[in-house]
């Protein structure tokens, strides 16, 4: 299901390619000037694919060694940080606000890890956010870790949570970090989807956390060292358990970079959503024509209802629909869930210091500048409830700035209809 009509001349698959071809850089549609804030532009994406690495199961037996399987009722039950709750004195400027919360004082300083993709959703009757970090420094890199946040009672003093390292098996007893900036998350099931910059999405499964050991030894290793495991300190480890990745004989223009992702229930099928972050700098995307910065693409990736894998056909993934966003410095999306169609989104980008666009495919965008004391500085990844009430939002925070009111590192939620 491509949307190959109300193209513009931007390269990417184009036109004149066929359908289900992989030389996806040798045709494609002559450049031409985007607008920023213009409304989505369909994008035909017809030369794109995601295949399934299809280690779900040996990965699970790879970790049989490691302990017994967890769940998120484990971790709920051993939530070891307080993050105290906003206060009107606390808070970051936000149309719509309705409470947040920040991290403890040392994550709020930390130059080690950096916030990035959030997602949201229930664990029994407990309302639960994720929030990955990367890891900023070097030798060794430590990879990505998810922040585990209990937000199921807002009105309290804080909000309990817990950091986990994601891990990948590497064989029997045997596993390392996950080095990739974590950019962007989606929650489906027991699967929680992270965006791997240049190849696709990695799958990490909640029903399979293991407890590891946390003595001095194991501060400064990964894997297992003698008789124990390590993980650099952390007491759980989150696995992966599979990938989707792009064929490498797909190239550019057609292959695309996955920056941020997020969740869409809306419509027939539900669909991991994921874009390209664009400047006008070093990151200019070399597919969107001649306006730099502007050609980041947004795509809806199929999730199977029942197994809450994506949603393959002959051996592939397909993207449901695919759109030219018009966008420079995107960190984040979100769909608009007071609407029931899957033509309106929220992008967060820190243009303009930090940005809230609401888009769709029938009109200009409708901005909330951090500028006009309308939205916060430095917003990452985002999170809509399903019932249409809250929009969630991390920020990546300000270099050197630990007050959560001028740019600090929050996690907060606004009124959907207020921001609509």
């Amino acid at each position: 299901m491509f949307l190959a009509m109300g193209l513009v001349g931007v390269s990417g698959c184009g036109p004149g390619e066929a359908s289900g071809s992989e030389g996806a850089g040798a045709a494609h549609a002559q450049s031409q000037a985007l607008t920023e804030g213009a409304p989505l532009t369909s994008h035909d994406a017809q030369c794109l694919r995601l295949v399934d690495a299809n280690t779900w199961t040996t990965a699970v037996a790879n970790l049989a060694p490691v302990g017994p399987a967890l769940g998120l009722s484990d971790l709920l039950g051993d939530l070891n940080r307080a993050g105290p709750v906003l206060t009107a004195s606390t808070r970051p400027p936000a149309t719509g606000y309705k409470g947040g919360f920040r991290w403890n004082d040392g994550d709020m300083a930390t130059t080690e890890w950096i916030p990035q993709g959030l997602t949201a959703g229930m664990s029994g009757s407990r309302n639960i956010a994720l929030v990955s970090w990367h890891y900023a420094l070097s030798g060794p890199d430590k990879g990505v870790r998810v922040s585990v946040a209990d937000i199921s009672d807002m009105s309290a003093s804080a909000v309990n949570y817990r950091h986990v390292l994601l891990v990948r098996p590497t064989g029997e007893g045997q596993f390392t970090t996950v080095n990739e900036h974590g950019g962007g998350l989606a929650w489906f099931g027991d699967y929680l989807y992270m965006a791997d910059t240049s190849d696709g999405l990695r799958v990490f499964d909640l029903k399979q956390v293991r407890q590891v050991d946390t003595g001095t030894a194991c501060e400064t290793q990964v894997g297992k060292v003698g008789a124990v495991w390590c993980a650099y300190g952390y007491k759980y480890v989150l696995p992966q358990v599979s990938a989707y990745t792009v064929p490498a004989s797909i190239t550019l223009p057609c292959r695309p970079k996955f920056s941020f992702l997020g969740k869409d229930t809306r419509g027939g099928t539900s669909a991991v959503l994921s874009g390209e972050y664009c400047n006008n700098g070093d990151t200019p995307c070399p597919h969107d024509g001649t306006t730099p910065g502007l050609g980041g693409r947004l795509y809806r990736w199929p999730v199977n209802a029942t197994t809450h894998r994506l949603e393959a056909s002959g051996g592939a993934v397909v993207p449901e629909r695919a759109w030219i966003t018009n966008e420079p410095n995107l960190q984040g999306v979100a769909p608009v869930m007071t609407a029931t169609g899957t033509s309106t989104y929220w992008l967060s980008s820190t243009r303009y210091g930090g940005a809230l666009f609401k888009v769709s495919t029938s009109a200009s965008r409708k901005t909330f500048l951090s500028g006009s004391s309308q939205w916060a500085r430095m917003p990452e990844g985002m999170h809509a409830t399903g019932s249409g009430t809250n929009l969630w939002t991390v920020t990546e925070g300000v270099s050197g700035v630990t007050n959560p009111a001028t740019g600090g590192r929050v996690v907060f939620y606004v009124d959907q209809a207020a921001v609509d």
